[in-house]
């Protein structure tokens, strides 16, 4: 079932809403402010449940940041209903905007639309601390900058990623990426590729934080979001 983080500053409802989810089977972090937002694990969610005034001031520009990084879906949760703030909601990335009081019924129809709905859409792609890689156009972005990816780089980090948080042997990823131009490509190119492609994903490529060396056996794309 899908993650969701859920930022309210109102305790009760907070945990009513938390508590809700739960038993609808979903696996829910909660915040009660910007502070403790910033440090919540936004890449582990898969939707934010997000009031738009909290104690140390407002959401939007927290979300207008985030779409930087992350396609993330957000519904904002907000006393106010007016057509301008529902304008600036959406404008500041939100995906839907429900207003207080609401029904709890409707708020689970509305995340499970949304999720639905994003779901399909990135069905192509695949996203994960900053790193998102578009299948279909065969593109990779770090933190919202394109990363030019050599066409054995691109095969590899695919690789990679369909098979992420297993060990891949060296003869497997050798037999994988035999076929692309018809180019032979060995033990040394294989190593070659795989430090390449460290440099330019990994913030440090000597201590890599996707790309982990099996010693004696191969590979592991480490996905900590899925472990």
């Amino acid at each position: 079932m899908a993650r969701v983080l859920i930022v309210e500053d109102d305790r009760d409802l907070r945990n009513g809403i938390a508590c809700v989810l739960e038993k609808e089977g979903y696996e829910v972090k909660t915040a009660g402010s910007l502070f403790e937002l910033q440090a919540a694990p936004t890449s582990w969610a898969d939707a934010l449940l997000l009031d738009i005034t909290l104690p140390d001031g407002s959401s939007r520009n927290y979300l207008k940041k985030l779409r930087e990084v992350s396609d993330v879906p957000c519904i904002f949760l907000t006393a106010h209903s007016t057509e301008m703030d529902m304008i600036e909601g959406f404008d500041a990335g939100a995906d839907d905007y429900i207003t207080k009081p609401f029904s709890v019924p409707v708020l689970l129809r509305r995340l499970k639309a949304v999720l639905s709905r994003t779901q399909k859409e990135q069905g192509t792609k695949y996203c994960t601390r900053g790193l998102v890689y578009d299948f279909q156009e065969k593109t990779l972005t770090k933190e919202g900058v394109l990363v030019p990816l050599t066409k054995t780089e691109t095969k590899l980090l695919e690789i990679f990623i369909q098979n992420r948080n297993q060990v891949l042997t060296t003869e497997i990823l050798l037999g994988k990426i035999w076929d692309i131009d018809s180019n032979f490509v060995d033990k040394n190119t294989l190593s070659v590729a795989v430090v390449r492609l460290r440099t330019k994903i990994e913030k440090d490529r000597k201590h890599p934080e996707w790309i982990k060396n099996v010693f004696g056996i191969g590979y592991k794309w480490s996905d900590k979001d899925e472990e």
